[in-house]
C-alpha cells in the first residue's frame, strides 16, 4: 500500500502535466488566430487532422513503452524526457510570430503541434501505465488514482486562474491588453512551475510490478495478436474503453456547449468564469473525500464507479430548472461536477487491474498498450462529442452574435443538465453490472499471477545452472 508521500511523488506529474498543457487546450487556438495571424480554418483543419493521428500515436507509444528497459524502469523515463519535450514545444508553438510570412507559420503550426501531440503521448501514456505497477493492491491503486485527480484538478484551475494576469503582466508595463509577447511569457513562466513536477514523477516514483520473467527475458517482446487479444479478450478493459469514450463525449461536449450556454442561454458570459473558481474545490473534495468514501462502501471498482458516474448523472439533471444567476445552479453544479471527478478517479484505477486480469488470461503484461486504448477513445469522444453539440445546434438555427431561437436554446439548456444526466448514467449502468472484478476476485489474480512469476523464475534459473 502506497503512502502518503509515494503517492504525491506519483500525482505531482499531473499537477505539472495539466498546468502547462491547458495552454494547448485553451489558449492555442485564440493565440494562432489573434495573435500570430494563423487563418482560421488551417487550425480547424489542423486539429481535425491530428485528433486522427491520435488513432495510431498512443497504441504505437504504449507498446513500445512495454518494451523499454532500463535501470530507471519501463514508464518513468518516458515520463520526464516525454515532459521535457512537450514543454520545450509548447515554449515553441507559442513563439510564433505574426511577421512571418503565412506560408512559413502554417508549416511550423503544423510540425510543431503534431511534435507536441507525440510529444505529450509519450508522457501521458507511460504516466497512465505507471499508476498499474507502482502497486498490485486494488485499494493503493485507488489512492494513487485519486491523488492524482486532485493534482490535475488543481494544476488546470491554478493556470486558469493565473494566465489571464500573467499574460497582462508579460505583455509589458502597464499594459491593460494581451499581446503576443504576453502569451509567450506566460507559458515560459508556466513551462518553468509545471517541468520540476513531471521530473519529480520521474525520479521518485518506484516500479514495482514487473512483466513475467519469460517475457522480461525476451526483452519485453509480444506478438501482435497476442497483445490485441489481451485488449479484445479481455472485457474489463472494454468497458473501461467504452465507458472513457462516453465519458469524453460528454466532457469535451459539455465543455464546448457551455461557451455558448452562457453566452445566449443566460446572457452573461462573465458567469463563465464561475467554473472554474468552483471546480478548484470540487477537484479536491471529489478526488480526496468523495472518491474514498464511495470505495469504503463497496470494495468493488465496478460498483464504485457505477454507483458515482450515475449519482453525477442524477444531480446534474436539477440543473435544467435553474439559472446560473441563482444559487441553486451552482450548487447543483458544484455537488454533481465533484462526484463525477470522484468518478473519474476511481475510473483511473481500474487500469492495472485490467492489465492484472489480461496477464492472468493470456500470460503477458502489456500495461502502456492497454492504456493507449482507454486514452484513446476519451479523445475520440472528446472529438465526437463537441462535433456533434454543435451540428445540432446548427441545424436548429444558431446564428452568431444574434439573440437564439427557442429551440436553439431549449437544446443548449439540455445540453447543460438532461443530456449529460443520460450520459453519465449510461456509464454508470454499464460499470455497475459488467464490470464485476470485486476485491476478492483481484486478490485472486494477483496471487496466480504472482505464483506464476515464482515458477518461471526458478525455471530460467534451472536452465541458466545447466
Amino acid at each position: 500500500m502506497p503512502r502518503l508521500g509515494e503517492q504525491l511523488d506519483y500525482a505531482v506529474s499531473s499537477f505539472g502535466y495539466s498546468s502547462v498543457y491547458i495552454w494547448i487546450t485553451a489558449f492555442m487556438t485564440i493565440f494562432l488566430t489573434d495573435y500570430a495571424g494563423v487563418p482560421a480554418a488551417a487550425v480547424s483543419l489542423l486539429l481535425l487532422v491530428v485528433r486522427f493521428f491520435d488513432a495510431v500515436n498512443d497504441p504505437l507509444i504504449g507498446s513500445i513503452a512495454d518494451r523499454t528497459h532500463s535501470r530507471f524502469g519501463r514508464f518513468k523515463p518516458w515520463v520526464g524526457i516525454g515532459g521535457t519535450v512537450m514543454c520545450i514545444l509548447i515554449v515553441m508553438m507559442f513563439a510564433t510570430q505574426k511577421s512571418w510570412p503565412l506560408h512559413l507559420k502554417i508549416i511550423w503550426v503544423w510540425v510543431v503541434y503534431i511534435l507536441i501531440t507525440v510529444a505529450s503521448t509519450c508522457q501521458q501514456m507511460p504516466y497512465n501505465a505507471l499508476c498499474g505497477v507502482i502497486t498490485s493492491s486494488a485499494e493503493g491503486r485507488i489512492k494513487l488514482s485519486n491523488t492524482r485527480m486532485v493534482c490535475s484538478s488543481l494544476g488546470t484551475n491554478f493556470t486558469n486562474l493565473i494566465a489571464a494576469a500573467l499574460i497582462l503582466t508579460f505583455s509589458g508595463t502597464h499594459r491593460t491588453v494581451s499581446t503576443a509577447r504576453g502569451y509567450l511569457g506566460a507559458v515560459i513562466f508556466s513551462v518553468a512551475i509545471g517541468l520540476p513536477f513531471m521530473l519529480w514523477t520521474a525520479f521518485r516514483s518506484r516500479e514495482r510490478v514487473l512483466p513475467p520473467p519469460v517475457q522480461r527475458r525476451e526483452g519485453g517482446r509480444v506478438p501482435v495478436r497476442t497483445m490485441i487479444k489481451c485488449l479484445t479478450g479481455n472485457k474489463y478493459a472494454l468497458i473501461c474503453v467504452v465507458g472513457q469514450f462516453v465519458a469524453g463525449f460528454h466532457a469535451y461536449g459539455r465543455m464546448t456547449i457551455m461557451t455558448y450556454y452562457f453566452t445566449y442561454y443566460e446572457g452573461d458570459f462573465k458567469l463563465y468564469s464561475m467554473t472554474g473558481m468552483i471546480g478548484m474545490f470540487t477537484g479536491i473534495v471529489g478526488s480526496g473525500v468523495i472518491a474514498p468514501w464511495i470505495y469504503k462502501m463497496f470494495h468493488h471498482k465496478g460498483k464504485a464507479v457505477g454507483f458515482s458516474f450515475a449519482a453525477a448523472g442524477i444531480l446534474v439533471a436539477p440543473m435544467y430548472w435553474f439559472s446560473a444567476k441563482g444559487v441553486w445552479f451552482w450548487v447543483f453544479y458544484a455537488v454533481s461536477t465533484a462526484v463525477g471527478t470522484a468518478a473519474s478517479g476511481l475510473r483511473y484505477a481500474c487500469d492495472g487491474d485490467n492489465t492484472d486480469y489480461a496477464e492472468y488470461k493470456y500470460g503477458v503484461r502489456v500495461d502502456g498498450f492497454l492504456s493507449s486504448f482507454v486514452s484513446l477513445s476519451l479523445k475520440a469522444g472528446g472529438a465526437v462529442g463537441p462535433a456533434v453539440m454543435l451540428a445540432v445546434i446548427n441545424s436548429l438555427g444558431y446564428a452568431v452574435n444574434v439573440h437564439q431561437n427557442q429551440a436553439v436554446m431549449n437544446a443548449l439548456n439540455i445540453s447543460m443538465s438532461f443530456l449529460p444526466a443520460v450520459l453519465l448514467l449510461i456509464i454508470g449502468v454499464t460499470f455497475w453490472f459488467g464490470y464485476d472484478m470485486d476485491e476478492k476476485k483481484h486478490k485472486e489474480i494477483v496471487r496466480v499471477i504472482e505464483e506464476r512469476h515464482r515458477e518461471q523464475g526458478s525455471a530460467i534459473d534451472q536452465k541458466g545452472d545447466r
